[in-house]
């Protein structure tokens, strides 16, 4: 059976004049990944994990498209991974 859970994340983000939330860069197991592109930037609540209403952006980093997402009303940062229980 398939499980899905949140993984937090430490994210460096710029706030534009215009108000805009831009990821630059991601910390993950020790490691800091530049986030080479955005892809996409959308409001999206996926349906796999609880989550208030966050802005999910599709990313690439090494040249991998990721999905993170950013949670205003908790100020927090996280990604879905599957688990198998």
């Amino acid at each position: 059976m398939k499980a899905y859970r949140r993984i937090p994340l430490s994210v460096e983000a710029v706030f534009s004049l215009e108000g805009h939330l831009t990821p630059k860069k991601l910390f993950y197991g020790g490691k800091a990944y530049e986030i080479e592109k955005i892809i996409t930037a959308r409001h999206h609540c996926p349906q796999m994990v609880p989550c208030i209403a966050p802005l999910e952006y599709t990313v690439s980093i090494e040249g991998v498209h990721k999905k993170i997402y950013y949670e205003a009303d908790t100020a927090t940062w996280f990604s879905i991974k599957e688990y198998h229980r």
